[in-house]
């Protein structure tokens, strides 16, 4: 039987994203989960093992709040709230210094065994948790943070050759995403692989695909960045209407459109076949997104993007770019097709195969796809290796 264990599962607000409650739930089957940071909105978790400590935005709350907390650090250990307010007088304003005394102080009083932090950028913050009281900590691996962040902040970069070799363990969303950690000094022994979780009902959505009408529906799922490869995807449309192709191009993302893509759209003359869709609720995004006949993800960089997986568990035929760490997961002519960055003609041609491959083998792809996904995805699998780099992290560091 295990041994119970206190984990914070950290991105700073409450609720998080949906991938990191599946994480939470998950966990909270088999240990305590701390929940710190600020809540968003109104959320309740039924099972006793989950716990919210919230750090107030408005001021007079928060004021008041972690001056109880703080005298509670005080009985508990002088030593501890000395280095809350050691630690919080590292940052510039009175302003930051208060905030991040505001969010130390509750993570010390309750000390948990693993403090699990999803957003690498954030780690110069909370490695101290260490030294403070033997904490383990565990950082997630994710694209952005990882992949462009240090790249264009030559600070961030240092800060990760800096701390990365101090981190008790990591979590990779994929093999790239490891490959990249080495290389600010993580060991490999210290990351662990585990892919995102996706729960059990997203495959009961699953229908093979449908043959194509007269008009090729595409879809893309994603927040309005240049990261995400919106203007090579909108000139890869404009190539298909001038091969006479009739298609819809359907942008979800939460608005405003930026002006840029709207500007776009306008000097391609895409106006008609070009959809910005406000964002879609998650228990309704699966029924909405098989109506489309393909899923394009145009991104320059990714982890694994956690729509695509959805996409293939439904059975959406999938064109990706080939970043990060998407081919493993998209294998061409296997699982979908899988096309260089920054490139609208072989985005256009891909797109074009897909429209003109035989209805009886896209199903087959579209089912190996769901098979290969729902084999290497599923909740199960990843929480029980979440458990076990947990388990191991607080063993092998007493």
């Amino acid at each position: 039987m295990r041994k119970q264990l206190k984990i914070a599962i950290y991105t700073g607000t409450i609720p998080s994203s949906t991938f990191i409650e599946h994480l939470i739930e998950g966990v909270a089957k088999h240990h305590k989960v701390l929940l710190f940071g600020t809540i968003k909105k109104a959320v309740q978790y039924n099972n006793p093992n989950m716990t919210i400590i919230e750090t107030p935005t408005k001021q007079f709350k928060n004021v008041w709040l972690t001056g109880i907390r703080s005298f509670r650090l005080l009985f508990k250990s002088p030593k501890l709230l000395n280095m809350a307010i050691r630690q919080a007088l590292t940052y510039t304003t009175r302003y930051e210094q208060w905030m991040r005394f505001s969010r130390f102080v509750p993570v010390l009083l309750h000390q948990p065994h693993v403090f699990h932090l999803q957003w690498a950028k954030k780690l110069s913050r909370w490695l101290f948790l260490q030294e403070a009281y033997g904490g383990k900590v565990v950082v997630s691996l994710r694209g952005t943070h990882i992949h462009i962040s240090p790249k264009a902040d030559a600070a961030l970069a240092q800060s990760y050759h800096d701390y990365f070799p101090k981190v008790d363990a990591f979590h990779a969303v994929s093999q790239d995403m490891k490959t990249e950690a080495l290389s600010y000094g993580a060991t490999a022994d210290n990351v662990k692989t585990i892919y995102t979780i996706l729960p059990d009902a997203v495959f009961n959505h699953f229908t093979p695909a449908k043959a194509v009408n007269e008009t090729l529906n595409i879809v893309s799922v994603g927040r309005y960045h240049w990261v995400k490869g919106y203007d090579y995807a909108l000139k890869a449309i404009k190539l298909l209407k001038a091969q006479g192709i009739q298609v819809t191009y359907t942008i979800i993302a939460s608005k405003p459109v930026p002006e840029d893509m709207l500007f776009m759209v306008n000097d391609l003359s895409l106006e008609d076949v070009v959809v910005f869709k406000d964002h879609v609720p998650q228990d309704a995004l699966f029924a909405y997104l098989k109506t489309f006949d393909l899923f394009l993800l145009p991104s320059l960089s990714e982890g694994i993007a956690n729509v695509v997986l959805e996409a293939m568990a439904i059975g959406l035929p999938v064109v990706s770019t080939n970043c990060g760490g998407m081919p493993e997961v998209v294998l061409p002519n296997k699982t979908g097709w899988l096309v260089p960055i920054r490139d609208p003609e072989a985005m256009a041609q891909a797109i074009t195969d897909m429209h003109k491959t035989p209805n009886e083998q896209l199903q087959t792809i579209t089912q190996q796809a769901h098979d290969f996904v729902k084999t290497q995805f599923n909740a199960k699998d990843s929480i029980q290796q979440f458990l076990a780099l947990y388990e191991a992290v607080v063993r092998e560091h007493k």
